[in-house]
């Protein structure tokens, strides 16, 4: 303890009440034999705490704990007064950016870049030698300023534009986009005197930019090629339930025929929401019905179906859905949906 007193500077602890008194009453008891009364030690003028050289180890040690304490002290006052004055600020909330999302900003908008390619393409490749300026003008609404609107056409020939289909857009660089438009022309050609009409599917590729809040077509289009067809491996079909389709094939062949013939509420289960077909077209066949292998009042199966349209016959696969319907203690099966076939 004197240590740490000495370290704070404090004084030095004065002796309490009574403890000198019981220091001489213990010298008295311990001299109190007659062999000691020739020894007895002379008495002292006062007790208290003996005087002690410092060294100079202590004396620096006691001065740098001293020195540490107060700097400790001086700290945390220091650090309490300036956040006091000097309020810790909330850090701003951090925002995580999107690279991608940083990316789309510069792109043409897809649906308007759609829309002036198709509108585009169809009077691109509208040609009509008797009437020129009516094609340069369409085209001149959708050009940038100061292109040609021959756009490469030599003013003859004769074509006409049935159907045009927007289809991707590839952002080709801020601004900039590439549309793809399949277009469906038809060409008239004389053959022998007797005129021919030929229709076919074009693919046309328009490169287009965006101004402000419009987009512009910024130069001649190209023809390119249509895609080719790609091998398919439709997954295996479930099994059959060959009993319920003997007894289900005389309904769902009813139904078709009602269908065809604008009667489906009357041949559809009660519930079902089925459109009608429209007038010109029959049954010819139901070449085949499966139901698929399961349990249950409401299955489904497969119909081929062959139509008589245009004077022609046409197959075509459905997918239905019947279910069991009971009444007075009887059910039969209805049909209660029906959509194309998918593999």
């Amino acid at each position: 303890m004197s240590t740490l007193r000495k370290m704070l500077n404090l004084p030095e602890r004065q002796p309490r009440g009574g403890e000198e008194e019981k220091t001489d009453a213990g010298e008295r008891e311990f001299g109190s034999g007659p062999e000691e009364s020739g020894r007895r030690p002379a008495p002292r003028a006062g007790l208290g705490w003996a005087e002690e050289e410092e060294t100079s180890g202590r004396s620096f040690a006691r001065r740098a704990g001293r020195v540490a304490i107060w700097c400790v002290i001086a700290l945390a006052a220091l650090t309490g007064v300036r956040t006091w004055v000097f309020p810790a600020k909330t850090p701003p909330p951090v925002t995580q950016s999107d690279p991608q999302a940083e990316a789309r900003k510069d792109d043409v908008p897809v649906e308007t870049a759609q829309q002036i390619a198709a509108r585009f393409a169809r009077s691109y490749m509208n040609l009509n030698s008797a009437d020129k300026d009516a094609r340069t003008k369409e085209l001149e609404s959708d050009l940038a300023k100061g292109i040609d609107p021959k756009l490469g056409w030599d003013g003859s020939g004769m074509q006409l534009v049935a159907q045009t289909i927007p289809g991707a857009v590839t952002q080709t660089g801020p601004h900039r986009a590439r549309v793809s438009v399949d277009v469906r022309v038809s060409v008239t050609t004389r053959v022998k005197g007797k005129a021919a009409t030929t229709s076919g599917w074009r693919a046309l590729e328009v490169p287009v930019a965006q101004v402000g809040d419009r987009v512009v077509v910024t130069g001649q289009p190209a023809l390119v090629g249509l895609p080719g067809a790609v091998s398919y491996n439709a997954p295996e079909g479930p099994e059959a339930d060959s009993s319920l389709s003997n007894a289900t094939r005389e309904v769902v062949k009813d139904f078709l025929t009602a269908w065809a013939a604008g009667d489906v509420d009357q041949a559809s289960a009660p519930g079902a929401d089925i459109e009608p077909l429209g007038s010109g077209m029959s049954l010819d066949a139901l070449d085949s019905w499966v139901v698929d292998a399961g349990t249950g009042d409401r299955r489904t199966g497969t119909a081929v179906v062959r139509w008589a349209l245009a004077g022609a016959q046409l197959q075509q696969t459905y997918q239905i859905t019947i279910t069991k319907v009971s009444a007075g203690g009887a059910s039969r099966w209805q049909v209660d949906a029906v959509s194309a076939k998918t593999a």
